[in-house]
This record gives C-alpha cells, sequence and structure tokens, in this order.
C-alpha cells in the first residue's frame, strides 16, 4: 500500500463499523430499517457499498454491435429506446420512472438548473444535515427501482459532490433476487443461494471506492481465513458477516464540486461454478475489476487485499477465484438503489478524522444525480 494514512483510515473505519454495529447497531444491525420504504422490506438496514467480468475490466471485449450505446446516442438522445436499456432518468420529467419515492421527501428534490445540471436543467438532489442526523440515528436518502430480472448488467450515473463533507455510511446498491424476494440491505446476514445477493458501491472518507459485497459464499469476519470456527487463526471472539470488502488499491480521490462518471457492471455465476464477476469505472477509466483469475490478491477475513497485504497474517496472493454468487438460476438481478445512507456515530468518527487532518468540513451532505441508466450492454458516460 503506498498510502499509509489511506490505509489507517479504511482500517479504522472498517473496524469501527464493526464494533459499532455489535454494540449499537452501528451498522444497521441493531437499528430501525432505514429503508423500510423501499425494496428492502422489513429488518435492519445494512445501507450499501463494497469490480471487473472478461467481458468488462479495461473496457475490452464489448459484445455491442457498435461499442458503448453513449457512442451510439451522443447526449443520450433516443438512448431510452434501446432494447438494451431496462431503466433510465435524466430528472427532467420530475418523478415518476422511480418506484419510489414518487415526489419530494425531507430529503430528496429534483431541481431544475441549467448552471447546476449534468445536463438539461434536471437532476436529483440529496441533502442530509447535521442536525437531521441529531434527530434520526439512521437517515436513508433513497430512491428504489425494479426492473426486467436479468443475469448479467450494467449500471451508469453521473454524481457530484458539492461540499466536503463525510460521505454516505453506505451508498448505492444493486441487487439480485428471486421474484418474490425483497431483502437486500440486511446488516450481518448471510443471503440464501437460492434467494437472492446484493452489493453496494461505497466511497471512503478518502474520497476513493470499494465494493461491498453480501452473497451466500461471504467471508465472516471472525477468522484469519474467513471462516468462523471459534479457536481459528486470529478468532475475534464473535462471528458476524458484514460485507466482504473489494477496494482497488492506488485510486485517485473523486473531484468534489465537479460531475464525474460512476459505471458498474456485474455478471451472476454460472451456478455450480464461480464465474461471477464485478467492475467498475469512473469517467470511463477502469478502475475496479474482479473476476475468475483476476486480480491477483490475498484474502483476510472479510476483505480482498488486491496485490497482498503486509499483516502477519497475510498469505502470498493468488488469483481471484471469481464469485459463487446464487446457487439457483432464478436469482437474478432486480433492483437498483441511490441510497445515501448515512448513521450518526459514523458521521461523527468520519467528522472527526477529516477535521485532524485540517479539513473545514461542512454541516450540510449534499449529492447531485443526473443521468441514470441501467442497462444489459456497456453504457458509456453521457457525451
Amino acid at each position: 500500500m503506498k498510502n499509509p494514512l489511506q490505509f489507517s483510515l479504511v482500517i479504522a473505519l472498517l473496524l469501527a463499523a464493526c464494533d459499532s454495529t455489535s454494540s449499537s447497531g452501528g451498522d444497521g444491525g441493531a437499528g430501525p430499517d432505514a429503508s423500510s420504504s423501499g425494496p428492502s422490506g422489513g429488518g435492519p438496514n445494512d445501507g450499501g457499498g463494497g469490480g471487473g467480468t472478461s467481458d468488462a475490466g479495461g473496457g475490452g471485449g464489448d459484445t455491442s454491435p457498435s461499442g458503448t450505446l453513449s457512442e451510439r446516442y451522443p447526449d443520450d438522445v433516443g438512448l431510452a429506446g434501446d432494447p438494451a436499456v431496462l431503466f433510465h432518468d435524466d430528472f427532467e420529467q420530475g418523478w415518476g420512472r422511480w418506484d419510489g419515492p414518487t415526489a419530494d421527501t425531507r430529503y430528496l428534490h429534483i431541481e431544475a438548473d441549467a448552471a447546476t445540471a449534468h445536463a438539461g436543467q434536471g437532476y436529483l438532489r440529496s441533502t442530509v444535515t447535521t442536525a437531521d442526523l441529531a434527530e434520526e440515528t439512521y437517515i436513508s436518502s433513497s430512491t428504489w427501482v425494479t426492473h426486467e430480472r436479468v443475469d448479467a448488467l450494467y449500471w451508469r450515473f453521473h454524481v457530484r459532490f458539492p461540499e466536503l463533507a463525510p460521505n454516505p455510511h453506505h451508498w448505492v446498491r444493486m441487487a439480485a433476487g428471486t421474484e418474490s424476494w425483497d431483502s437486500s440491505g440486511l446488516a450481518n446476514t448471510v443471503p440464501p443461494g437460492d434467494e437472492g445477493f446484493w452489493f453496494d458501491f461505497d466511497t471512503t472518507t478518502d474520497d476513493v471506492f470499494n465494493f461491498y459485497a453480501y452473497w451466500y459464499k461471504m467471508r465472516s469476519g471472525r477468522c484469519n481465513d474467513g471462516t468462523a470456527t471459534p479457536g481459528c487463526a486470529g478468532d475475534q471472539g464473535t462471528t458476524y458477516y458484514y460485507g466482504n470488502v473489494f477496494q482497488p488499491p492506488d485510486q485517485a480521490s473523486f473531484p468534489r464540486d465537479r460531475w464525474f462518471c460512476v459505471e458498474m457492471h456485474a455478471r451472476a455465476n454460472t451456478v455450480g461454478q464461480s464465474d461471477g464477476a464485478l467492475a467498475f469505472w469512473i469517467d470511463g477509466v477502469a478502475i475496479g475489476d474482479y473476476r475468475p483469475g483476476y486480480p491477483d490478491g490475498t484474502w483476510l477475513r472479510a476483505q480482498f487485499h488486491t496485490g497482498g497485504c503486509d499483516f502477519s497474517a497475510c498469505t502470498p496472493p493468488e488469483p481471484f477465484g471469481g464469485f459463487d454468487f446464487r446457487s439457483s438460476d432464478d436469482v437474478r438481478f432486480k433492483s437498483f438503489m441511490l441510497d445515501a445512507y448515512y448513521e450518526r456515530d459514523s458521521d461523527a468518527r468520519r467528522r472527526a478524522e477529516m477535521e485532524e487532518l485540517g479539513m473545514t468540513v461542512s454541516d450540510t451532505h449534499t449529492i447531485l444525480y443526473d443521468d441514470v441508466v441501467v442497462a444489459t450492454e456497456r453504457i458509456g458516460c453521457r457525451r
């Protein structure tokens, strides 16, 4: 790890999140369901976050007839009508395309301002303040949509963080499941392989990104080898299953107060095999790529360290084995959430860390979204 400060902050946040969850529901584990109005249904909310494929990492192997959708539809004109597109919202027509909410809420507002929007005039604004968190321990500022169920999917949105403020405890979530399964976001939970799985796309205090994934073959944080056997090497004394973390090293921090483009790709596995994959790009540049045989890295408890790690318990790096996300073909990608999930204690910790680094931190947590697309082909950034 080239940046010791970044590494230490990430580890501190992960340990703090686990500690606070086991004692006070800080990861949503013992708290109320912050997304009870959304597709998560009942149960505590773990919020969100934590890629690549053989046809995704590095942008190679695209199977579309002429590159990305954005190349075929400049300025996204006509893109929504392409058969590969399952969902599209540029926020120019107000509410109505998401399953929820269907109107502005306390935390979410569709606004019209050409000077602020990424394109056109409309965009979505999420705003949560420290005063809001003084009233509510958990706040989920979330949209959600259920779309046609598919085995592999691409997501794209443009986003802007105007203020210097603590990032959400968890952020954007993608969920797969059977037709009836709606339990993504449950903290400290191993989902059934024949019912569903999910992953979140998170951002850290260092303004870099990671996947935070829950699936039936996920690893526990109790033992060094990811098992939960009492007396194991590195035994933490408590069995817990929080999202497994995949954070590509050496990322540049995202720019504040400027629109940038996020793309993600996920492929569910062939049942009985570990050929599932995750990937993401920032502004069209491949950052994370996790697929069978790539990258080399080391598992330690519930985190995959690309390139290996330096702790005494770390084993030599090996090629990543891919994902065995599901045990039934009926489990398919089905929902997408822009879920800025904040937790009071987590927000306070992040704020203190930022202030210790000499930052002037805002009491307002604002995220702007625009040009959201879900599709079965690589989308590309809006041109």
